[in-house]
């Protein structure tokens, strides 16, 4: 079976008229007061009895009946609240099934979104437009072409800023090509990347990528928005609409980082068979207190969320990022012949190694012996 069916999500930006903006706000609201309530009835019930756990479905009951104290409730989507009750229910379970953080209630400020289901194929494309239940026939930008084989069953409705978007999520058929060629992949075919903050990572191959300070870059003009921010009344009109200057602000400059990072993990995916890293603790290194500006830096160059781009992109392909234990000395190790230099500090970018004389640059050497040890552990798996 070369053809084999896996989940995907596709998400394209939709321009909702004013009366269909009222009715999706309405909708995100309405969830919004299911949730909080809802959670709020979990809440006492396991301060009542906690020795029993509050069951889904008794949950999900329990809506037609609000919905009668707040009639309101009607007027939007029906199976988007039943959806807001089960994501509630999930999220409220993991805290004791995974030992998961608590479920925050919702706040109005936020932003957020509302699941609904494809029931019956009600949700469906008509011209340059997509139907959804209750907010009518939306116009929708196609900035990627859907597959064919792609059967969605779930669409999410979500607002970040003033922009309003659409997430199909289901199933599409892709072709095997790792089981078509009936070869493994070949470690040779693999790159090591040091994490820099100099730049987004240097490769074994000696490449650097410079990764474009945007959130830095805009530190100025934030400022300056958020200055005016300060001396308006809060909660006034001109407050709202300056509140959603620097949201869209902020969106501006994620979605600016988000494009460039998804355009360097495709590159790298098509490339190479096998992509080592260091198993770093970035949440760790952002919170040091030595240095303010070493947050801001690891924040900008957003090499987490470059890890979770090319990890999927790299497992579509049947391929694979392996990581190596954040505790192996890459830096350290003389990428030539082995030797170890303990007492290397780490503002010291380049170094000779005193057994063999070989002349180092840190980044690079340190990409070398993580592609080297990732090939080991590949080839030698119980070493």
């Amino acid at each position: 079976m070369l053809n084999k069916k896996v989940k995907r999500t596709y998400r394209f930006r939709i321009y909702p008229n004013p009366s269909q903006k009222e009715l999706i706000e309405k909708t995100l609201g309405c969830c919004r007061q299911v949730y909080n309530d809802f959670l709020s009835m979990c809440i006492e019930s396991y301060k009542a009895d906690k020795n029993r756990m509050i069951n889904k479905y008794e949950l999900i009951k329990l809506l037609p009946e609000y919905k009668e104290t707040f009639p309101y409730l009607k007027e939007v989507d029906s199976i988007a609240l039943q959806q807001t009750v089960i994501h509630l229910y999930d999220a409220y379970m993991n805290l004791f099934r995974h030992n998961a953080s608590f479920p925050k209630f919702k706040k109005k400020k936020n932003d957020y979104g509302y699941t609904t289901m494809n029931v019956k194929n009600f949700i469906r494309f008509v011209a340059d437009d997509i139907q959804i239940p209750k907010v009518g026939r939306v116009k929708i930008k196609f900035h990627r072409r859907l597959p064919e084989s792609f059967k969605f069953t779930m669409v999410s409705v979500s607002r970040k800023g003033k922009y309003y978007y659409v997430s199909l999520s289901g199933e599409e058929e892709y072709f095997d090509y790792a089981e078509y060629i009936k070869e493994k992949l070949d470690p040779n075919d693999s790159i090591g990347l040091d994490f820099s903050l100099a730049h987004l990572f240097v490769d074994s191959n000696g490449n650097h990528l410079d990764m474009p300070t945007y959130y830095q870059d805009s530190l100025t003009k934030l400022a300056k928005e958020q200055r005016k921010l300060s001396r308006m009344k809060k909660d006034s009109s001109h407050y709202q609409k300056q509140l959603m200057r620097i949201k869209n602000l902020h969106e501006h400059i994620a979605n600016q980082r988000k494009d460039f990072l998804h355009k360097v993990s495709r590159k790298l995916a098509n490339t190479y068979d096998y992509v080592f890293v260091e198993n770093l603790d970035l949440k760790e290194m952002s919170e040091r207190k030595t240095d303010l500006k070493l947050g801001i830096s690891i924040f900008d160059l957003g090499y987490g969320t470059f890890l979770n781009y090319l990890k999927y992109k790299l497992e579509w392909l049947n391929k694979k990022l392996v990581k190596i234990d954040k505790y192996y000395p890459s830096s350290q190790l003389c990428s030539s012949c082995g030797y170890r230099k303990t007492d290397l500090k780490l503002d010291k970018r380049s170094w000779i190694c005193p057994e063999c004389g070989a002349r180092h640059n840190r980044d690079f050497n340190a990409a070398i012996n993580i592609k080297k040890e990732g090939i080991r552990m590949i080839l030698n798996p119980s070493n």
